[in-house]
């Protein structure tokens, strides 16, 4: 399979993508991250595996978000004999086109396309392979497997030497062997085809077999139970017949019951009637004599309750002089308090008045010598601020002069000296300056640059130094620029000046941090703004009366005459207090007795009240029944009551010799058997009923007819089970010697992968590299210079570069035409720059017809690859 050219249209953020891939060869796409690289892979399978109508989450996301239009994938392959350009639009109008450009040109839309399509590619690609042969982001670590590529497991048996020369195109045995035993059994063992549709038949008729026999069984049991329920109702009809006679027999003693138990119903109650007019009788005798009673106590008790109220009343005009009493004394007291609390009062503003005069004076000494301080450092600051020269300034200034010093030094050192004697008076220029030397005097002058000493209209000399000299004179000059820059820049004439212009600002820096430190302890680092207001508050709370003050009152005699104040307050309130307590007291005694007295008074009017309606109710009802009449009723009353029990102990006699409980149970139980029998009669009757009934439903049915129908096809389902069972066993047999030999092959042919892989891998680990496959072509563990590591304890790079190497080496081994393109996804991001030339010397020595497909974001990962084909993707 290889992918010759590949179009997106309105894919994710896509618009539109077009690219054409080289038939060979490795071809790195390089791209900005979010550029769609992956999305190529993704369209891909897209376009092979969903059809144009797919609503699969997979279809959705690649929906265009910028635009309202379908996403469109076409990519131009090669499989097998087949070169086909195939394309799809989703979402928005789907259709898909297919057109066949060889081996015979055709051209196919909608599900034909997508069908053909896929039967093309299951005829020529191996999915296995392609879907292993990729290294993506997600996985680029991951231990490869290719275990199920038939395709490289053909071309591994090629390179083992344990297959004969193919056509090309001959099934192999094992195909035929899987395809045999697949007609039996699913892939995973459990029974499908002709092995499970006889396997169900023979189900199936066992279950049909069973389920008419039962049925058979059915009618047989209802014929029993028909002629069990007859004999049972022929038994239910006698039993009824004897328990209805026990039934009369009960039933009449009961009647002759309950006529003794109506008589002493009655009996019973003229009894209760009687007994109710007794007790009435009684009680309004009981009644009569009690009210009577009643009255003469109440008027005992009126007679105390009289003497009780004028005692309550006397001791209640006590009370109320010792309450006035009491409270006069405790206003007397409350009066002396507020005495008192104004003098103390007074004593504590003296006090205070004298602790914000004392405040005061001393805030007015503390800013008046902040005041004088912050003068002095103002003129510090100002005396500062005229002085250019600063402490930088001084150290350049003395290093320029120290430096000047040393070049005039090496000046005159390297410097020629001129001397000259005059033996008459002599006019001179020297070095373009007149000079007159007297007869017998010299001149002496160094020379550091070229100096012309010319006697007028006599003669010229020229006296030229060397090039020390000069560089010296330079490096003098150079100083000697430096030092009058700095003292310019510090607005001093000369060295001397600016030193003393330093000794100057030294003394005031140092006046200037006094004066600062000492504006710091003054103000205590408060605000002096705050301390000037606290002073203004001070002054404007001083009061109109400056007596006080004038006096000469301290504050000691100020504090003793406060203290004094306070006891005598103390003391008022101490004595207030008691006093209050003792008028509370008294207002206490006096409420108890006004109660006291007003209770007495409830008291004795409510008994008066009661006593009068006593008497008025006892006139009445002697109005209506003297007291003897009353007594004389009572008496007929009790005699009537005393009649009616004698007949009620009568008729209970009676009723008592009848046994009531044993006819009462003779009833109740002869009742309850004849209503079981009728039940379970009826209940019978209906069953037999049913019987009938289903029985002649069994008979038109053909219930045995079904079961010999049964049976046979039970018979033919066991033969054909045991038929088929025999080829699937024999199948399964087969398959399992063949994949038993397979395994051992697999053993044989792991060494052409290894070795394949440990020639590759050896260009990158070096030429200890070995490694250790297992049967499923999976990399186990990695060896180098002696070292076995496990595959998964190896190192995130080394990972991403061992998979790259198996699916390369994988890609060597197969066969031309079962060729699929490699796909690396964004993979070496682990790797360092070393082994990425190694891994490019990798590319470089896989060599055959297949197509390797880098996806990157750094090209330069793979500039060791030589003659890769690049392609750049751009938004």
């Amino acid at each position: 399979m290889k992918l010759h050219r590949m179009v997106l249209t309105n894919y994710r953020g896509i618009t539109h993508r077009e690219i054409e891939f080289p038939d060979r060869g490795v071809v790195v796409v390089c791209g900005a991250n979010e550029i769609g690289k992956t999305s190529m892979i993704e369209a891909l399978d897209l376009l092979l595996e969903a059809k144009d109508r797919s609503s699969k989450k997979e279809v959705k996301l690649v929906k265009p978000t910028h635009a309202d239009v379908g996403a469109e994938i076409t990519a131009e392959i090669t499989t097998g004999p087949y070169r086909f350009v195939y394309r799809k639009r989703f979402h928005k109008r789907a259709e898909t086109h297919l057109t066949v450009l060889a081996p015979q040109r055709e051209q196919l839309t909608g599900d034909e396309a997508h069908d053909r399509a896929r039967a093309m590619l299951d005829e020529t690609v191996d999915t296995g392979l392609w879907q292993a042969q990729r290294v993506l982001q997600s996985s680029s670590t991951a231990a490869v497997d290719l275990s199920g590529c038939d395709a490289l497991s053909r071309a591994l048996d090629v390179a083992a030497g344990e297959s004969a020369q193919l056509c090309g195109d001959e099934p192999l045995l094992v195909d035929r062997i899987e395809s045999e035993y697949l007609r039996y059994f699913t892939r995973t063992g459990r029974p499908t085809g002709e092995w499970g549709a006889a396997t169900n038949r023979l189900k199936a008729a066992d279950q049909e077999l069973a389920r008419c026999a039962a049925a058979v069984a059915e009618v047989d049991e209802a014929v029993r139970r028909h002629a069990a329920l007859t004999d049972d109702l022929a038994r239910l009809a006698g039993e009824r017949a004897a328990v209805a006679t026990r039934l009369a027999t009960a039933q009449a003693a009961a009647d002759a019951v309950a006529a003794v138990t109506r008589q002493l119903k009655e009996a019973e109650l003229v009894a209760a009637a009687a007994e109710a007019g007794r007790v009435a009788a009684v009680a309004a005798v009981t009644e009569r004599r009690r009210l009577r009673a009643d009255i003469d106590e109440r008027a005992s008790v009126i007679a105390d309750l009289e003497a009780a109220v004028a005692t309550a009343v006397d001791e209640q005009a006590t009370a109320v002089e010792v309450q006035e009493a009491a409270e006069f004394v405790a206003a007397q007291a409350r009066a002396a308090v507020e005495a008192s609390q104004g003098r103390a009062d007074a004593a504590r503003r003296a006090i205070d008045q004298l602790a914000d005069r004392d405040e005061a004076e001393r805030l007015a000494a503390r800013l008046a010598k902040i005041d004088v301080c912050r003068r002095e450092l103002e003129r510090t600051e100002k005396g500062l601020a005229g002085i250019a020269l600063t402490e930088a300034l001084m150290r350049t200034i003395e290093d320029a002069s120290t430096a000047v010093e040393l070049a005039a030094g090496q000046v005159e050192l390297m410097s020629a000296r001129i001397e000259l004697t005059a033996a008459a008076d002599v006019d001179l220029v020297v070095g373009g300056e007149a000079v007159r030397l007297a007869a017998g005097s010299s001149m002496t002058s160094s020379a550091t640059a070229a100096t012309e000493i010319e006697l007028p209209g006599v003669l010229t000399a020229r006296v030229v130094p060397g090039v020390p000299a000069s560089q010296t004179q330079a490096k003098l000059d150079a100083a000697q620029g430096v030092l009058d820059t700095a003292l310019a820049k510090a607005q001093v004439r000369d060295v001397a000046h600016a030193r003393v212009v330093d000794g100057q600002r030294r003394e005031l820096v140092g006046a200037r941090e006094r004066f600062r430190a000492r504006l710091e302890a003054l103000s205590a680092e408060e605000d002096i703004d705050a301390l000037r207001a606290r002073l203004s508050e001070l002054q404007d709370r001083e009061p109109a009366d400056m007596s006080l003050f004038d006096i000469g009152v301290d504050a000691a005699t100020a504090r003793a005459d406060l203290d004094a104040a306070v006891a005598a307050h103390q003391k008022t309130i101490a004595d207030c207090e008691t006093h209050r307590l003792v008028a509370e007291q008294a207002a206490r005694r006096l409420g108890q007795k006004t109660t006291q007295a007003s209770v007495s008074t409830e008291k004795l009017a409510t008994v008066q009240g009661e006593l009068t309606l006593a008497r008025e109710r006892l006139a009445a009802q002697r109005a209506v029944t003297t007291d003897d009449e009353l007594a004389v009723t009572a008496q007929a009353q009790v005699e009537e009551a005393d009649r009616a029990a004698a007949l009620v102990a009568e008729l209970g006699a009676e009723l008592a010799s009848t046994a009531p409980e044993a006819v009462a149970a003779a009833l109740s139980e002869a009742t309850h058997d004849a209503e079981a029998l009728g039940r379970r009669h009826d209940q019978v009757t209906e069953a037999l009923r049913d019987v009938a009934s289903a029985l002649k439903v069994y008979g038109t049915e053909g219930r045995k007819s079904q079961l010999d129908a049964a049976e046979t096809e039970r018979e033919h389902a066991e033969a054909e089970y045991s038929r088929v069972q025999r080829r699937a066993r024999a199948a399964h047999l087969l398959r399992s010697v063949v994949a038993r030999h397979r395994d051992a092959t697999r053993l044989r042919y792991v060494d052409p992968f290894r070795n394949e892989v440990e020639r590759l891998g050896r260009i990158v680990f070096g030429e200890s590299f070995e490694v250790e496959i297992d049967t499923d072509l999976r990399i186990c563990s990695r060896t180098v210079s002696g070292r076995t590591v496990p595959y998964d304890s190896l190192s995130g790079g080394a990972k991403e570069q061992l998979g790259i190497v198996a699916r390369l080496a994988g890609a060597a081994l197969v066969a031309k035409e079962d060729t699929v393109p490699v796909v690396i996804d964004d993979a070496l991001g682990f790797t360092d720059a070393d082994r990425l030339t190694k891994m490019g010397a990798v590319f470089n020595a896989v060599g055959g017809d297949g197509q390797v497909i880098v996806l990157t974001c750094s090209p330069q990962r793979y500039a060791a690859v030589a003659g890769a084909h690049h392609i750049e993707l751009t938004a």
